[in-house]
């Protein structure tokens, strides 16, 4: 028996006896009943199990909803009111009301800071402030991952580059005192003192300490570095006054939406 001819068309449809596989109003279990199957399953697990990932959560609805909505098919390259592509004026409404809120969260003057919220995570939000405010092979340092800092901080073992940031700068990891948990500012100094970063990165993703931003910035300004906060995991304590706050002293600073 002679197989059915199917195409795939530019627009990303498919056809098979002259009749459209693309019709938008069916649902998934109709559209693709394998990925509902899959997306089923993985409901169950997260219903059912206990996963002791801080670093995930669960979202509600409402985003849900914002994420999956017609939103998702307009190409909006550039920033609001400078686009690439036309018809962008409700994408701008939607962006110019993200950024508000953001800064709004944070408590911020937008006289005094701005914000960009295209990141799609964090580690594209570091990796966009390091390409700014960096070039190839400039220096960099963050906390040592075995003490709590995060993959785009700079890590790197002896034999691997791991992610693109150990790739594109060179990196030396301070870390923390083990005798008290806390990071050992003293050292950090003294190591920044020699290897003459032009950022250093007060952040983590695993540090159950309140971070020193204050002693940060006088250690940056000590050797002409940049300070890069990534408050990812701490940002909800940070908006709530409960943690110490990094916009006071810090040049850049980068977040995710869903940790804390």
């Amino acid at each position: 028996r002679a197989p059915a001819r199917a195409a795939v068309a530019g627009d990303g449809s498919a056809t098979a006896a002259g009749k459209s596989l693309w019709e938008p109003d069916l649902p998934l279990t109709e559209a693709d009943p394998e990925i509902a199957a899959i997306v089923s399953l993985e409901a169950q697990r997260q219903r059912k199990g206990l996963e002791l990932i801080a670093s995930e959560n669960f979202t509600s609805r409402a985003v849900m909803e914002a994420v999956g909505s017609c939103l998702t098919n307009k190409y909006s390259e550039g920033l609001p009111g400078a686009r690439y592509y036309g018809g962008n004026e409700y994408i701008d409404q939607s962006e110019r009301l993200c950024q508000k809120r953001a800064l709004e969260a944070f408590h911020l003057d937008d006289a005094e800071w701005g914000v960009n919220v295209q990141a799609l995570s964090g580690s594209p939000a570091n990796f966009a402030v390091y390409t700014a405010l960096l070039n190839p092979h400039d220096r960099i340092m963050g906390l040592d991952l075995a003490h709590g800092g995060h993959l785009t901080h700079g890590f790197y073992t002896p034999s691997r580059k791991v992610s693109a940031t150990s790739v594109y700068f060179e990196s030396l990891p301070y870390r923390l005192d083990e005798a008290t948990g806390y990071i050992d500012y003293d050292q950090l100094e003294r190591d920044a003192m020699l290897f003459r970063p032009k950022l250093i990165i007060a952040g983590a993703s695993a540090y159950a300490r309140n971070i020193d931003y204050a002693r940060f910035r006088e250690i940056a300004d000590k050797v002409g570095a940049y300070l890069l906060a990534d408050m990812a995991h701490v940002s909800g304590l940070v908006s709530a006054g409960l943690v110490n706050d990094p916009f006071e002293h810090c040049d850049v600073v980068t977040t995710t939406t869903h940790k804390s």
